[in-house]
């Protein structure tokens, strides 16, 4: 039997993990077995695998892992995350360095069970922002993404920046990295993609919360929007907008939330889920008129 290698090493740790991987071609991207039904967790698969090519880099294949890459190329990606961190705080999970000449890190989030963000390219007018790639588990196949210690085509290695367990992908990357398409015949819809770019902007360019309780705050208003933002037709979206609308006008009447914040928010996951505009206005202007009648100031326990 052929001794074991780094890369066989490597992928079976990876495997052991729950990462489903597949050999691809040294310094390259191509795969060599057909990754999107062959990329497998099965020890003696992979074994066979790096037996037979010990030099193969490892990819690992993003959906049946669950797992959502978020792609930082360059001075471009880490200026659009560095942003995005001011306002949103960092959540830490494994990270790994990607050989790039410009420089490059993958940041690997565990993915969201309900919904999970399609592979996509950040660009100027589309994606999470500008350098920001997503590879991840909602496409019908999913994205790949390589794995250390994989051959980049730089002629540099793939090395694990941060070897930490994967944390759950933060609500508000989830709502970013999300494309979700509105419902057809719907009066005032408005457009997913633009009500992400306008939050995106709209955090990018201002400060982050600095107590525990903005901060906390904070979470709230993203979470609410990017469960709004998911919820298909006849799901009880009007109904739910409207609880989101309570529950974030308490806060905003207690001084946690600013109320045109909360509005924008509201009024973009409302979009970005097909709701007419005139009736997810109205919906929310009663919601948080409601919840200003009972502020909340105390932040949750946790």
């Amino acid at each position: 039997m052929t001794p074991p290698t780094p890369g066989m090493h490597a992928a079976l740790a990876l495997a052991a993990r729950g990462m489903h991987v597949f050999p691809v071609r040294p310094g390259s991207k191509r795969p060599m077995v057909r990754w999107g039904t062959q990329a497998t967790t099965d020890p003696g698969v992979i074994a066979g695998w790096w037996s037979r090519w010990p030099a193969a880099s490892i990819a690992v294949a993003c959906k049946p892992s669950r797992l959502t890459v978020i792609d930082i190329d360059g001075p471009t990606g880490r200026a659009s995350w560095d942003a995005l961190l001011a306002a949103h705080g960092h959540v830490p999970t494994a990270s790994v360095i990607t050989g790039r000449d410009d420089g490059g890190i993958h940041y690997w989030y565990r993915a969201p069970a309900l919904d999970p963000p399609p592979n996509s390219h950040g660009e100027p007018d589309r994606g999470v922002a500008p350098g920001i790639d997503i590879r991840g588990a909602g496409d019908s196949a999913g994205g790949m993404v390589l794995a250390p210690p994989s051959w980049h085509p730089s002629g540099r290695r793939y090395q694990w920046r941060d070897r930490l367990p994967l944390a759950d992908l933060p609500a508000w990357l989830h709502l970013l990295a999300s494309a979700r398409p509105t419902t057809g015949g719907q009066e005032g819809c408005g457009d997913p993609d633009a009500a992400r770019r306008r939050w995106t902007a709209r955090h990018q360019h201002r400060d982050g919360p600095q107590t525990r309780a903005g901060r906390w705050a904070a979470a709230v208003l993203t979470g609410e929007a990017a469960d709004i933002t998911g919820m298909p037709p006849d799901s009880g979206r009007n109904a739910a907008l409207n609880g989101a609308a309570y529950k974030l006008g308490r806060l905003v009447a207690g001084g946690l939330l600013d109320a045109d914040d909360v509005r924008q928010a509201l009024t973009d996951a409302a979009a970005a889920c097909g709701l007419p505009e005139r009736e997810a206005t109205r919906t929310i202007a009663s919601g948080m008129a409601a919840g200003a009648r009972s502020p909340r100031t105390v932040v949750a326990a946790g």
